[in-house]
């Protein structure tokens, strides 16, 4: 804390002595986790041009070495060495644990059905197959890898995957995603040559259209197909009617299949709008029960 009656030279010996101690809370940390925080954009000192600064260039400057002496500015090794803020990283954890459970909550109700076609492959069987090994699926959803501090480069990037997460984690995201696989699906229907697909896929519901796109193989069917009749018409190469055949009905007897499943209309309308007063008082609350707030999410501190 910065005292009023202190001259300019005492605030300035005890900047001086602040930086000392923050120097040797830099050594510690390194020799403990080995985060180089001496140096980065995280090393408040001054060094000489303490001696320099004037009564309230000192104040201030004393305040942020306090604070980094604080027990609560830690830090974990990013890669080589790169220092990463410890709350920052607890938001991120906090944000990929709830995407990876959002992704388990939405595959859970339907893990056990057996998909269309030959054998008896379920739905959780066909996620677990294309997660393993070298995964491919144009369809397989996204599920963050567990990372450990040191798979992150710097503080930025972590910021960026923080909000990278928190984004998926919304109902716009949501919305986004759904165009997109239908924008994707209408770009590739045309070389199939049967307007009775199109007119079949443009009459399931919301949840049914995406059930089919995220959790069974009608996505790849479709690239797979497009792309090989494509090249074939890009080679001015015929294309055998019983190729196009076949790629059409495994697509259909996967939305034939889909019709049993009904689902409530789709929940992505605009995000609640909450106004800043109430959400500092929700902010407060939750502070009291130690949580901390990234975007949208709340996490334990």
């Amino acid at each position: 804390m910065v005292s009023t009656n202190e001259s300019l030279a005492d605030k300035r010996a005890r900047a001086a002595d602040l930086e000392r101690r923050v120097g040797r809370k830099f050594s510690r940390i390194k020799s403990k986790n080995d985060a180089v925080v001496a140096g980065s954009e995280f090393d408040v000192r001054k060094g000489a041009a303490v001696q320099k600064m004037r009564t309230r260039d000192i104040e201030a400057h004393i305040r942020k070495l306090e604070k980094t002496l604080d027990r609560s500015t830690q830090f974990v090794a990013g890669v080589r060495g790169a220092p990463l803020p410890v709350q920052q990283w607890r938001k991120y954890k906090a944000i990929e644990t709830a995407v990876r459970e959002k992704y388990e909550s939405d595959l859970t109700p339907f893990a056990n059905e057996r998909l269309p076609g030959p054998g008896t492959e379920t739905i959780g069987q066909r996620q677990k197959k294309i997660r393993t090994g070298h995964p491919t699926a144009l369809n397989m959803g996204y599920v963050p890898p567990e990372r450990l501090p040191f798979n992150v480069k710097d503080a930025k990037a972590l910021v960026e995957l923080t909000k990278s997460n928190a984004k998926r984690m919304t109902k716009k995201w949501a919305r986004e995603e759904h165009k997109r696989a239908q924008e994707e699906f209408s770009k590739m229907v045309g070389v199939f040559k049967d307007e009775s697909l199109n007119a079949d896929v443009m009459g399931l519901s919301y949840g049914q259209f995406d059930m089919i796109w995220n959790l069974t193989r009608f996505a790849d069917a479709m690239s797979l197909g497009y792309h090989h009749i494509k090249s074939k018409l890009d080679a001015k190469e015929e294309v055998p009617e019983s190729v196009i055949k076949d790629q059409v009905a495994e697509a259909k007897s996967i939305i034939e299949w889909v019709k049993k499943f009904e689902f409530d209309p789709p929940q992505y309308g605009e995000d609640k709008f909450i106004t800043k007063q109430k959400q500092k008082q929700m902010d407060g609350e939750m502070s009291k029960r130690g949580y901390g707030r990234v975007g949208k999410q709340y996490y334990k501190r």
